[in-house]
């Protein structure tokens, strides 16, 4: 799993995270608020392409408006397998890694592939 997890607030605009997507090389961020714990969302770089799609404006698009949620997470404690077995039933290419309702990384389809090698 990758470590270190960018995380975004709810109120992010959707070009904002466009930028942080092209910048550093990533397909999502998770969003997360600093008054609750756990995970509130996801948002992965389809998301975003789908916005640009509906002609949403995404200079003030708040990512709250459209980020996937409830948010399907594991726990570090389970197995790589188990992980895949959880991504595939979701159809999901990332998976929060959550221990305490605390986020501790994310596993994406490239991780598991690097696994695999």
């Amino acid at each position: 799993m990758t470590q270190d997890v960018r995380t975004i607030t709810r109120e992010t605009t959707a070009s904002t995270i466009a930028r942080v997507f092209a910048e550093d090389d990533i397909g999502s961020v998770v969003v997360t608020s600093p008054e609750m714990k756990g995970v509130l969302g996801i948002v992965t770089k389809s998301d975003i392409m789908h916005q640009v799609a509906v002609d949403a404006d995404i200079s003030s698009i708040s990512v709250g408006t459209f980020m996937s949620t409830p948010v399907v997470t594991i726990t570090g404690d389970k197995s790589i397998r188990e992980a895949a077995t959880l991504m595939r039933e979701h159809s999901i290419q990332h998976l929060p890694v959550v221990d305490d309702d605390e986020l501790v990384g994310i596993l994406t389809t490239t991780n598991l592939a690097h696994y695999a090698k």
